[in-house]
């Protein structure tokens, strides 16, 4: 694979415009409803340079402005102030792949232009050109383009000087001969474009980028050439390191939570120091002031740091993105004090839709952005950049810009201290990448990640677009399909879902728990059951989630299903969750739902026989599941003096409505989920916070940060790094609990970070100690059996959930140890399927799956390039929390469907690759669904033979092809694509000449009108499309197909061992046939 990018002519890229544009209604896979369309009196355009700016937003010098097309996807989303990508005399640099990585901060290792100086000029020119021709297409010829090119030069005065960096220069101050050579192109074969108006000069002004480490009189002397002797209004780039090594540092790492990343002294060392960009500022603005020329810095450039994340090749790398804002907002604002407020400032860091318009607040003059833009949604990212600064200034009835920041100081001052607490910019907001633990294939790529992280298969993205269409009953019922206990999860959920979902690439995952509560809650479903019983019967040892799903499952498979509960209530551990986590009413009614099935549930019936003789009362398959209702002792002297609880008994208390009088001084011990509940209630009983005591600190927890959080929000302390090692009895009652300081050592099998005494001792007072420091199963019934048990107690199961004995399974928490509810009741379904399958009983048929209309699919593309904050759950404010009232409230209707529509439906659309790609070398294209069984081919005897048949199947409409030619392997595809995979070599490789199809050796297409040529391991294949069918050639074979592929004629073209498969020719009629129906400017056309 070649990663240097080959640049299309003129006139190809101009067809391909319009012929995209006239059949699809988009241009370079952007659709015309993303396009930013020009309307008179927007109170963002103003003057720069003499020049008109329509909008002061665009890209940043980068990979985004290296190409004509990626210029033109700027313009056409509204992008106007479009900075070059960088150029200098070095520009045949050689730097490895990946070079992007925009994963959540933003990191690069690529640093100029990638194309030779005359490749990239002539890029610019043909964009120059292309804008006017695009102003007439669309029919906006009553605006001006309204676009300002800003060159951007670097590193060094020599190189500026050299002879080529000159012709460059003078090219883009005047490229007549070049744009009146466009014209002839445009006279032959565009006549209605040949009199679109093209100004000669391209740009008059530059961005200085300064390398990492540019002396500051280089800087100096660059400035003041392009100053004086070039007349260019000038703006230099500023580095993030002039805020100094102790603020950099400290702000990245403590205050904003990116402790992985390491910034060598060098970094600082070589770089320009505050004191000496400070003059350089002073001399340059009255150098400027004297030519009667504009100067201005940019802030900022990148951060040079070690590469510790090891995904791009090299030891150094340079950060971008929302990391950089706050460190930039407090440079700009130093810098503002220091020159007392007359700094004009094209700002760049961190720059995006949400901050976009206080960015301009601060008195920027232009903001541009890279990373954000290299994220899903890509350049229409700039359409609702431009909309949110327009309603922010309408807001304010600000008639321009200036209006607009009448108060930029003191905007500045409070932006830039805001950008240090605000949680959007510190590493914890990003939830993590939605990724899949599968390849990329070359076909039917798109996939919730969302559903595939959740335990049950949820189908998230399904009840979403239900909520959001009002059908509260259809989203029921599909949680149902799946989920037996759509209220419980509702409430207790730990959502792992939401760690996968798409929207993290944006801003915040949705609510899915959220909603999966409102449409529990608002939605109804008549009572589920089975057509008629399949005459088996299958006891159920625990009416826990697990054993609740199970039965749920069975239910509706026909079996005769009857559930021992040892409890009183149904539920397990769920049924003493306290109230203010979990009404009672909500698990009963999961219950109910579920005794109407025919489930019969005997209470208070604890199962003292062994699951072996269970099977001899009649009952056709069990199923254990009795989860883990025995607490964990403490194990130090004292733990059974008065005072002493353990969690369960304490909830199991206050679930039956009992108020024990615990006293007010109160430590709990242990740091699960588990534990939390027990603080909260005891803090209820107790009317005072109480304290927990936890051997290692708040980061290593295992109870999730959303019941953290809870906790000490309601005033509950944390006593760290303390490890119990005897209680304190005073009268027999306790007193107070002895600790040893810990320190935290190695990572253990957990990869939680080792308590290791220290030898420090010390006593924590106390009235009552609640131990939540585990849980055990309780399997006495077990003991006469012969189920295999493992060394720890647990129930050895396969991964159907069958024991050592037939007939018997066993799952949730008695075979995995204390796991999650979704787990649990995903082991439960994966049980009652292994059992259903023993008896050839089939699966219930789900139901359909609601899929969105062209109108939600309309909407859904431009959903997908905006950021859209999440909606939260209202709470109970804290000092009203003093009994068991419910803390966390359900949505209204309204928050429910806003927040079901910020769901991307990534189960229907992808196009991830698409957006992300800044030179847009990904596309999609339509594709029918594909089921056909082919033969495969060997030869026997000097004769050829079937030998078989395989099965090809493409079940989705729309496919991913990538553009060999636009294409430099960055890996910002790979990036985001929610498979482990690589777009750029995965999907089908077209090549759009020949040269670029010699040049690969493997997943290499030529597509012609009636034929298609593929290479792989650098022998080539054809398929030609006849009248009635297709001709598949490779070197071994020559055959004939009908439109069916079923085999008319074959013969074989030498001998050869093994067998011979026809799936290549089948994919290659899919792409074929894709592309010359939706995407037929593709085609070879060797008349251009």
């Amino acid at each position: 694979m070649s990663h240097h990018m080959r640049p299309l002519p003129f006139t190809k890229l101009l067809r391909w415009i319009l012929r995209e544009y006239e059949e699809n209604g988009s241009i370079f896979g952007i659709h015309r409803s993303q396009f930013y369309r020009p309307h008179a009196g927007a109170p963002y355009s103003s003057k720069l340079f003499g020049d008109d700016l329509a909008t002061p937003i665009g890209p940043a010098a980068g990979p985004n402005t290296q190409l004509a097309q990626n210029i033109v996807a700027s313009w056409l989303t509204g992008a106007r102030f479009i900075e070059l990508k960088t150029v200098q005399i070095m520009d045949e640099l050689e730097f490895g792949r990946p070079c992007i990585d925009m994963e959540d901060e933003g990191y690069n290792v690529e640093w100029s232009q990638e194309l030779k100086l005359e490749q990239s000029v002539q890029e610019y020119i043909k964009a120059w050109v292309l804008l006017p021709v695009l102003r007439r297409l669309l029919g906006w010829e009553d605006f001006p383009v309204g676009a300002i090119f800003n060159l951007s030069v670097g590193y060094d005065l020599k190189g500026i000087l050299q002879p080529r960096m000159q012709t460059f220069i003078d090219r883009m101050l005047d490229a007549s001969g070049d744009i009146a050579a466009y014209r002839d192109e445009l006279q032959r074969r565009f006549p209605d474009f040949v009199d679109v108006e093209i100004p000669s000069a391209l740009t008059n002004s530059c961005t200085l980028s300064t390398m990492h480490g540019c002396p500051p009189d280089e800087i100096g002397k660059i400035a003041r050439y392009l100053l004086e002797e070039r007349g260019f209004h000038l703006t230099v780039k500023l580095n993030p390191t002039l805020m100094g090594p102790d603020f950099v540092r400290k702000t990245l790492t403590e205050t904003l939570g990116y402790g992985d990343i390491e910034i060598p002294d060098a970094v600082f060392e070589h770089d320009l120091k505050y004191p000496q960009a400070l003059e350089i500022v002073k001399m340059m603005k009255a150098c400027g002031e004297r030519q009667g020329k504009f100067f201005g810095v940019k802030l900022s450039n990148t951060l040079a740091m070690r590469n510790h994340r090891s995904v791009m090749p090299g030891e150094e790398m340079y950060m971008s993105g929302r990391s950089l804002y706050p460190i930039t907002l407090n440079l700009w604002n130093r810098l503002n004090r220091d020159l007392n407020g007359d700094l004009a400032v094209s700002y760049s860091a961190g720059a995006d839709a949400a901050n976009v318009a206080r960015i301009f607040s601060c008195g920027a003059l232009t903001v541009t952005m890279a990373s954000d833009i290299l994220k899903p949604g890509g350049y229409a990212r700039f359409l609702q950049c431009i909309e949110n600064l327009d309603a922010a200034m309408k807001a304010k009835d600000a008639k321009d810009l200036r209006a607009f920041a009448a108060n930029k100081d003191r905007n500045l001052e409070e932006a830039a201290a805001d950008a240090l607490v605000d949680p959007r910019y510190k590493k914890a907001y990003f939830a993590g990448p939605p990724k899949v633990e599968r390849p990329l294939g070359f076909f039917d790529c798109i996939t919730a990640p969302c559903v595939e992280r959740c335990a049950v298969r949820q189908d998230v993205p399904a009840y979403a677009l239900q909520i959001a269409r009002g059908d509260y009953d259809g989203a029921l019922a599909t949680i149902l399909a799946r989920n037996p206990l759509p209220g419980l999860t509702g409430y207790v959920c730990t959502h792992l879902c939401e760690t996968r979902c798409t929207r993290a690439n944006y801003d915040e995952p949705v609510n899915i728990r959220a909603l999966k509560r409102f449409a529990a809650e608002r939605g109804s479903v008549p009572s589920r059951t089975c057509a008629g019983s399949n005459g088996r019967a299958v006891a159920i040892v625990g009416a826990g989630p697990s054993g609740l799903a199970a039965a749920s499952s069975l239910a509706l498979a026909g079996f005769r299903v009857t559930v021992f509960e040892a409890r009183d209530r149904a539920g397990g551990m769920m049924a003493i969750a306290p109230a203010f986590r979990l009404p009672p009413s909500v698990m009963d009614e999961d219950v109910r739902r579920i005794e109407a099935m025919g489930v019969e549930i005997k209470r208070r019936h604890r199962v003292k026989i062994s699951p072996e003789n269970l099977l001899n009362m009649g009952y056709d398959a069990v199923y254990v599941a009795c989860g883990f209702p025995k607490d964990a002792p403490l194990g130090i002297p004292g733990d059974d003096a008065e005072g002493v609880w353990t969690a369960l008994s304490l909830l199991e208390e206050t679930s039956a409505g009992r108020r024990p009088d615990l006293g007010k001084k109160g430590l709990v011990v242990g740091g699960g989920n588990t534990a939390m509940d027990a603080a909260r209630t005891a803090q209820r009983l107790a009317g005072v916070p109480v304290t927990v005591v936890y051997r290692r600190t708040r980061a290593e927890m295992p109870a999730i940060e959303e019941e953290r959080a809870l906790l000490f929000e309601e005033g509950n302390r944390l006593e760290e790094l303390a490890a119990p090692l005897r209680v304190v009895v005073k009268d027999g009652r306790v007193a107070g609990l002895e600790c040893e300081r810990t320190r935290l050592g190695e990572p253990d099998a957990s990869g939680r970070r080792r308590p290791e005494p220290t030898g420090e001792r010390f006593v924590l007072e106390a009235d009552f100690i609640v131990a939540a420091i585990g849980q055990s199963a309780d399997t006495a019934f077990l003991r006469n059996g012969r189920i295999e048990l493992a060394k720890d107690g647990a129930i050895v199961t396969a991964c159907s959930g069958r024991t050592s004995i037939g007939g018997v399974y066993a799952g949730g928490d008695v075979v995995t140890g204390p796991a999650i509810v979704i787990q649990a009741c995903a082991d439960g379904a994966r049980a009652a399927d292994a059992i259903r399958r023993e008896f050839g009983i089939e699966r219930p048929h789900g139901g359909n799956v609601p899929a969105p209309t062209a109108d939600e699919l309309d909407e859904l593309r431009i959903a997908r390039a905006r950021r859209v904050s999440r909606n939260h759950e209202a709470h109970l404010p804290v000092e009203n929390r003093k009994g068991f009232e419910l803390v966390e409230t359900t949505f209204d209707e309204e928050s429910a469907v806003a927040e079901a529509k910020r769901c991307l439906q990534c189960a229907t659309v992808c196009g991830k690759c698409i957006e992300v790609c800044p030179n847009r070398a990904n596309y999609s294209y339509a594709s029918l669904p594909l089921a056909v069984v082919i033969p495969n081919f060997e030869q026997h005897g000097g004769t050829l033979r079937s030998c078989g048949f395989e099965r090809v199947e493409i079940v989705q409409g729309s496919q991913i092809v990538h553009i060999d030619e636009f294409c430099n392997e960055c890996g910002n595809c790979s990036t985001f694509c929610v498979h482990e995979g690589r777009p750029f070599m995965d999907k089908p490789r077209l090549c759009l000449d020949e040269e670029s199809f010699a040049s690969l050796e493997d997943n290499a297409f030529r597509v012609e009108e009636k034929r298609i040529r593929r290479k792989t391991n650098g022998v080539e294949e054809s398929l030609t499309v006849l009248e009635r069918g297709y001709l598949y050639e490779n070197a071994d074979l020559r055959v004939e197909m009908d439109e069916g592929y079923v085999v008319r004629a074959s013969e074989a073209k030498r001998p050869f061992e093994g067998v011979a498969s026809l799936r290549s020719a089948v994919e290659m009629s899919v792409l074929h046939r894709g592309l010359s129906a939706s995407m037929s400017w593709l085609l070879d056309d060797r008349a251009d």
